[in-house]
This record gives C-alpha cells, structure tokens and sequence, in this order.
C-alpha cells in the first residue's frame, strides 16, 4: 500500500475508535413541563370546549404513574369520569356532560404524567374557572386517616363533598403524599363529606374500603379530619384474652373500637 493512502486509512480508523457524543444531542432526563393552561386559572364568564394543558414535549398517552390519561385528571365539580383528548404537546381535559351553567369548576391533574421517555412528574397542577360571573374563595381542607390502623391515607385518598341542597352536585379532590386535602371554589352552605381510602383508583366507594362522613356548615373556610374505616353490620368480637401481669388482662377484638363509647371495666365480667 502506498504511504499516503496508509496514513488515511490509520487515520479513519483512528477517527472511528475515538469516543465522542451520541447522535441527537444530550439524553432527555427531564420530565414534562407545563408552558400553558388554556383557560387561565380564574377566568369569569368563560364556558371553553375544553380545558387545555400544553407542555414543552411530546407527552405520552401511557403514564408511567398511573394506569391512564383519564386517572390523571379531576373535574370538580364530577360528572364522572372526565373526557382527555391526546394531542401530542396537548391534553384537552372536558366533563362528559357538558358544563354547568353558573359554577366554579377546579381542574387537578395528578402526579405520574410522563414523556415518551419515561420522565414522569412527581407533581401535579391546578386550575379553576368559572362558567358564570362568580369564583367563590371558601374552601374546605384537611387531614384524611384510617383510624384502624393509625396512619394517614396518603395519594390514594378520595374526598367528596356535596351540598344538602343539591345532590347532583359533587365536589371532588385526592389526597397528597401527607394525606391532606382541600376543596377549593366551593359556594358556602351545609355540606356532607365523605373521605374515602380509594384502593382500586376507581373514584367510587366499594364494600371493604375504609371511609367516613361528617356534615360541615360552610361559611368561608372549614377544617375537617375524616376518620376512615370498613363499615360493615358486626360488631367487633373479641378474639384473645392474654394475661400481662398479676392485675392485667389484655382484651384483643378483631374490629376497631368506638371512641364515642369506650371500653371500661364495667363492661367486663
């Protein structure tokens, strides 16, 4: 081989050994980020198609957080579960029927909205709207627990609320990671709420799900903690008697307890 053409095929070989970047540009690490709500949050007077959510990238129509696009989104006040279009960079968010005249509407999409790469958001966004020419301040909020077992119902939890007035109207919102809650854009009055530890992510109560009610007269702002447990028609049965010391017998049920009537030694024989 002649010296010149040796030189370059060393040097092609050469260029193609050494390291270098990747075709495409840097690996994408980061999840969808919201650039607009349409729309915006507050509007009066505005009964849109559709509430739209755009983002900064393609988004995926399969979220890695959660088993739909649907799960993702909450209209409150619900009419079941809400229509989500997919448009690429865009998610069209709108009730089943249509919206109602003369209410505030507050449109929650959750955490575990994801990019075709798999970049999930571990946060979720709020907007609110009203179709009429009012958006009430008065909110309720609070803290949702399962009594049984002692501990908060964190991402999970359903809460609903609606007026006694007007049951065709249900407010609705989840629980966060602290197992908070709160109702926003709500008119005052007298409410029944309900929390609920939603196990199967169906947005319903089913029969061995934990909940609670309670009546809340609303004025303008209310704090509530709901006490979830499985209600059924029996009552708690005592299952083991264990002796702890010489004056002490501990009595095990196999169902919690009331609060309001508590357990003393007059019940014992």
């Amino acid at each position: 081989m002649k010296p010149h053409l040796l030189a370059g095929a060393l040097l092609a070989a050469s260029a193609c050994a050494s390291p270098g970047a990747p075709p495409g540009g840097p690996v994408d690490k980061e999840a969808p980020k919201i650039t607009n709500i349409a729309p915006d949050s507050g509007k009066l007077g505005t009964t849109p198609r559709a509430v739209i959510f755009r983002f900064d990238e393609v988004v995926s129509e399969r979220p890695s957080g959660a088993p739909s696009l649907e799960a993702l989104f909450i209209i409150s006040p619900s009419s079941g579960e809400p229509r989500v279009d997919w448009n690429r960079e865009e998610i069209a968010v709108r009730p089943r029927r249509g919206w109602r005249r003369n209410t505030a509407y507050t449109i929650t999409m959750l955490p575990g909205l994801s990019d075709l790469r798999g970049n999930t958001r571990n946060e979720g966004a709020v907007t609110m709207f009203a179709t009429g020419e009012t958006l009430p301040a008065s909110r309720i909020s609070g803290t949702l627990f399962n009594w049984t077992e002692a501990r908060i119902i964190a991402r999970g939890g359903l809460v609903q609320a609606w007026p006694r007035a007007d049951t065709t109207l249900v407010y609705l919102t989840t629980t966060d990671s602290a197992g908070a809650f709160s109702l926003s854009a709500i008119p005052p009055g007298d409410y029944v709420l309900r929390g609920m530890s939603d196990d199967n992510t169906n947005r319903g109560l089913d029969r061995r799900e934990a909940w609670d009610t309670v009546g809340v007269t609303l004025r303008d702002a209310a704090s509530v903690d709901l006490f979830a447990f499985i209600h059924d028609s029996l009552g708690a049965r005592l299952q083991a008697a264990t002796v702890r010391d010489s004056v002490t017998i501990d009595l095990s049920f196999d169902n919690a307890l009331s609060i309001a009537e508590p357990l003393t030694a007059a019940n014992v024989r």
